[in-house]
């Protein structure tokens, strides 16, 4: 047998190994995910408030997430062994670059760390509605270096976490609906509120998302053109803008059906002669 013929023998060897090693690294993979659905589903039935939904899938994409970087770093060293690397030589190698580029790392390690720290004390989870580094969203994935929110126009924003210095919380404890009704300054406000709260009555009992309220509060506001009457409500999270469209809506029609008039801005007719 010729010397080619034991080259593309080992060769051959060579990349039936690698093809191997990729394979037995897939299913892994895939088998670590099936045991992490498999521990936060048991953590679900027991009851755990630790488990519930929201914690469910920011530990599951947290944990995968860490299950690829282990097998895929795994997987490169021991691809890099079977071509003959010398994989001591390299990390040794790895340690000096590490200590050159530590610096230029910084971000990245402040990343890691508020990422640890946004999870270990359960700031927000996957499915929440935040508000973070001056964009808002539903959180679609949390790790360790970075927030994936989804807006309401469907466009996806990757937010490094060391970005992330101050954050809101939308979907923790109830919202506040809050309205904003106008009214001219000769019209009868006690009369108008009261129009207001039989509107209120009615899309309390259509409405189970209200927790409190709704009802008007009185005059939050007074200018040239006329008062503004605010009405209040509480709401589970994330409601408040369904139930306040809704009051809008009605108010609006309950005013016009009673002849309720709304400020206009004065008119004001320039002579061009004059």
């Amino acid at each position: 047998m010729g010397i080619e013929a034991v080259a593309v023998i080992a060769w051959t060897g060579t990349v039936v190994r690698i093809a191997v090693v990729i394979l037995i690294t897939g299913v892994l993979v895939k088998i670590g995910d099936s045991l992490v659905d498999r521990i936060l589903a048991r953590g679900a039935r027991m009851g755990e408030p630790r488990f519930d939904e929201a914690r469910g899938k920011t530990l599951a994409s947290l944990m995968r997430s860490a299950l690829r970087y282990v097998a895929s770093t795994v997987a490169t060293l021991t691809v890099l062994q079977l071509l003959g690397i010398d994989i001591k030589a390299l990390l040794g190698g790895v340690a000096i670059v590490s200590l050159a580029v530590g610096f230029g790392a910084q971000s990245l390690v402040k990343d890691v760390i508020t990422g640890f720290f946004i999870i270990y004390e359960r700031q927000y989870d996957v499915g929440d509605y935040i508000t973070a580094a001056g964009l808002s969203g539903v959180v679609q994935e949390l790790g360790l270096r970075t927030t994936k929110l989804r807006d309401w126009s469907g466009d996806v924003h990757i937010i490094p976490n060391g970005l992330i210095d101050k954050t809101t919380n939308s979907s923790e404890g109830a919202s506040r609906a809050l309205v904003k009704i106008p009214l001219a300054h000769d019209e009868d406000v006690r009369r108008a509120m009261a129009i207001m709260q039989e509107v209120c009555d009615e899309v309390r009992k259509e409405f189970p998302v209200i927790i409190d309220g709704p009802r008007p509060l009185g005059i939050g506001d007074m200018d040239a053109f006329g008062v503004t009457v605010n009405v209040w409500a509480r709401t589970q999270p994330l409601e408040h803008w369904a139930v306040e469209r809704e009051l809008r809506l009605r108010i609006k029609e309950a005013l016009d059906r009673e002849g309720i008039k709304r400020p206009y801005p004065p008119l004001r007719i320039r002579n061009e002669g004059q």
